[in-house]
């Protein structure tokens, strides 16, 4: 079984007063496998319903939706006498099938009696627009979502440190890692080329579960492509399968465009590149439900665009500039084919790596929690690129990608002649340090751990264990001046 940080979550929600939990996550990035196995370790029964498998416990929430009535239909459905309060998990998979279901988690939360865990691959697209139009046909009300009633987690697929268990480090190892980079002190040529080979065999093989399950039996890369190229299949059956004919086609185009679009120069996403008609002008209206099917299902990460990267960073967001990265890494680097997995292993840098590095970068952040911006000034005054801008506690943070040999920092290094930038940070192919210029320098796998990267003080706060308002430590509001 692959260690995953989500398990610890779980057993932290069922050792406190709760609501339902639900879990959102791409699919295959291994929900119900943990939720399950955690099911199996911490209660007597399980009761697994899969709405998308099993359409006649449909029924068990069509009338009225009083827990003691939904008990009552699931026992007589499911032939089950063991449901009991305490001592039984039910779990509700693929929910957004059932949006009953996902309102009668707001009497099980007030109920109290019974433990409920749901997940769903496809919830931000169920909840804007699947079961609407079947709704209306009926001349009847959606359900009501649980608002309040429900807790969140979202789930990916491994992270690095997840992948390094995987490989067989221990967790002391990885703590150490962790200890390392927070305290920024240089690992040294031989234990940061090691860390930068598995780094770049997780950019081969991705985070899905059943890829590196494939993986780690003989770490031959070609063993996780099978997989893969199941779940990339899976992806184009949901979207064939969520969207009518027409729709599912421009969601297509979408979908295949991210690959080449994150191979130019020019990684913001522009839509006349989707179209191959000699670059007429795409209206956004035209893709706007498509992209939004990209980003609810979890297959791509948006990262916007700002008008300058200035605090607070949500308020100078530009809405209509983005990029899109893959979820996934391993998927990106499976659809540049063979000749991207050879120029990965053998650091071959006359292949470019800047795709696949950025894509990774992006994913590592946002596992870590961090939705990263990006700001593009193309031409003038103040000419820069900064691949990614985002808040580190309180300190605005630019980030500059160096997946060759190129060191070259003109963006990073005048950035404060425009901005006031707190930090700024090169990840590259090297050590730890900082330079004369005050630029941090980390190796490119530090990215999955950007959050050590996070000063003690707000970490602490972050985490709980520190109060904002502490009389005693005026120095706490130092980012806030």
């Amino acid at each position: 079984m692959l260690k995953r940080k989500v398990y610890s979550d779980l057993i932290e929600w069922k050792n406190r007063k709760h609501n339902c939990l639900l879990i959102k996550g791409q699919r295959q990035v291994g929900k119900t496998f943990i939720v399950n196995a955690f099911g199996r370790e911490y209660y007597k029964n399980v009761v697994e319903l899969n709405f998308h498998e099993d359409k006649t416990i449909h029924s068990a929430f069509m009338s009225d939706l009083d827990v003691d009535t939904i008990i009552a239909n699931l026992s007589i459905i499911l032939n089950r006498s063991d449901i009991r309060p305490g001592e039984t998990l039910l779990f509700f998979d693929e929910i957004q099938d059932c949006p009953e279901a996902r309102s009668s988690l707001k009497n099980f939360s007030i109920d109290g009696r019974y433990d409920v865990i749901a997940s769903g691959s496809l919830l931000g697209v169920e909840d804007s627009r699947l079961f609407k139009k079947e709704y209306e046909r009926r001349g009847m009300l959606p359900p009501l979502l649980p608002v309040g009633y429900e807790e969140h987690i979202i789930m990916y697929g491994l992270d690095f440190e997840e992948f390094l268990w995987a490989l067989g480090l221990d967790e002391t190892i990885t703590r150490n890692i962790r200890k390392q980079i927070a305290e920024r002190r240089p690992f040294g040529d031989a234990m940061r080329e090691n860390l930068m080979s598995k780094f770049r065999e997780f950019m081969i093989v991705g985070g899905m579960p059943k890829c590196v399950s494939k993986y780690i039996v003989r770490r031959n890369p070609m063993d996780a492509e099978a997989p893969m190229k199941e779940i990339i299949d899976t992806i184009v059956s949901d979207i064939n399968r969520y969207n009518d004919d027409n729709e599912s086609l421009k969601t297509l185009a979408c979908f295949h465009s991210i690959k080449n679009q994150l191979a130019e120069t020019n990684k913001k996403y522009i839509l006349s590149r989707i179209e191959d008609n000699g670059g007429s002008r795409a209206s956004s209206e035209k893709y706007s439900k498509n992209l939004l099917w990209i980003q609810f299902s979890g297959v791509g990460n948006f990262c916007r665009g700002l008008t300058q990267p200035a605090k607070p960073l949500e308020a100078n967001v530009d809405w209509r500039v983005f990029k899109i990265y893959l979820s996934d890494t391993g998927m990106l680097t499976n659809m540049y084919g063979n000749s991207a997995r050879l120029a990965i292993i053998r650091k071959d840098n006359s292949f470019n790596q800047g795709a696949i590095m950025e894509n990774e970068i992006a994913e590592c952040l946002m596992k870590c929690g961090i939705e990263p911006r990006f700001f593009r000034k193309s031409g003038g005054k103040g000419q820069m690129e900064l691949d990614f801008v985002m808040e580190l506690g309180c300190d605005l943070t630019a980030v500059e990608v160096k997946s060759g040999k190129s060191r070259n920092t003109a963006s990073l290094s005048k950035v404060n002649d425009f901005f006031n930038i707190d930090r700024r940070i090169l990840l590259e192919d090297g050590d730890m340090m900082t330079d004369d210029e005050g630029i941090e320098h980390y190796p490119l796998f530090c990215a999955a751990f950007m959050d050590e990267l996070i000063d003690e003080k707000y970490r602490d706060i972050l985490n709980g264990k520190r109060a904002w308002f502490d009389p005693s430590d005026d120095s706490v509001f130092d980012g806030l001046r």
